[in-house]
């Protein structure tokens, strides 16, 4: 029951915060340019944007709809944000804040949960409820196909020709968790791939040509899976304990937090190297780094701190305008 209840309030799977008083409709403005950084806030259901070069923090700039689950950028200037109530993508330039660009509607129901981008610029989406992924064209009213996947799917990552679906633990608990690989045109299963219990995110790395399995019960049990996704092997298990969030990479390894767990950072490397630092925060939910600068959600403490790397000094704290920070990403510009 224990693992049950952190899985439901870690991943927005019920609406924590329909007690939360809706946020004001943000104002159209300009944005400064210049790089980066989007995040959502899972208990407020907006978008903050913050501008490295100017230093420049803009809360609340733009409304993602109920429950946000998941954050990206799908090409230049843009952002997307999946809203797992809403059953939308929602679509923003962040040139202007206020209103979205356009949007993508998906199955009402299905719970979208996680999405990646295949090489066609194709967004990929879990839908947990219903035991399908969906393919969606990023475009105004853009196409959407549905393929039957295993039961849980919970995350998803592409190297650009197939794709892999990570499964969790619940709701059909007879299913521990593993990934399938399928074909990206058919929807075809193609291999399973074993792992620890409960997958809760995978991420795709170009520049090892790895897929990462991120695992974890919630019961300082955490691992990362490095996938070979030529030959659909399982060719190394990174032992992180704690419950690790999804990872990024910086320099020559890479970091993933401690979920809502603490705000410790696992580093770790494909061989299985690993260690931590623990940077007093309460939590350390979501992850992303422009160059030697790491930024890090702080669900509980409602902001974002960043960090130096590789010296491990805290640089600041963004205060963010509504509660529970979680995704983050680099918005090329």
């Amino acid at each position: 029951m224990r693992n049950l209840i952190l899985f439901l309030a870690c991943f927005s799977l019920i609406p924590l915060s329909m007690s939360c008083s809706s946020p004001a409709a943000p104002e159209e403005s300009s944005t400064p340019g210049g790089r980066t950084v989007a995040w959502f806030n899972g208990l407020g259901y907006t978008v903050d944007l913050y501008f490295m070069d100017h230093d420049s923090l803009v809360r609340n700039a733009y409304l993602t709809g109920e429950v946000p689950s998941d954050i990206l950028s799908p090409e230049k200037n843009l952002v997307a944000v999946l809203s797992s109530f809403d059953s939308r993508i929602r679509v923003f330039d962040v040139n202007r804040t206020g209103s979205e660009s356009f949007h993508v509607n998906l199955p009402s129901g299905g719970n979208p949960y996680q999405m990646c981008l295949d090489n066609d610029g194709h967004a990929w989406v879990t839908l947990l409820l219903s035991s399908q992924v969906a393919r969606a064209e990023l475009t105004e009213g853009g196409d959407v196909t549905l393929f039957d996947v295993d039961p849980n799917p919970t995350s998803i990552a592409s190297d650009g020709n197939l794709i892999f679906v990570g499964h969790g633990n619940w709701p059909d608990t007879t299913v521990s968790g593993g990934v399938s690989v399928r074909n990206s045109k058919t929807g075809e299963e193609i291999a399973w791939i074993e792992t620890p219990d409960n997958v809760c995110f995978m991420k795709y790395f170009p520049a090892t040509g790895k897929i990462h399995a991120v695992t974890t019960t919630y019961s300082n049990d955490g691992a990362v899976t490095v996938i070979d996704p030529n030959s659909f092997n399982a060719v190394g298990t990174v032992r992180t304990g704690g419950s690790p969030g999804a990872p990024i990479k910086t320099g020559s390894g890479f970091i993933a937090g401690d979920g809502w767990s603490s705000g410790k950072l696992f580093f770790y490397d494909e061989s299985g190297k690993v260690s931590s630092w623990n940077s007093g925060h309460a939590s350390a939910t979501g992850l992303a780094a422009i160059g030697d600068t790491l930024f890090v959600t702080d669900f509980k403490g409602n902001m974002v701190f960043t960090v130096l790397l590789p010296e491990m000094i805290i640089l600041d704290t963004l205060q963010s305008g509504t509660k529970g920070p979680q995704g983050i990403t680099v918005v090329p510009r």
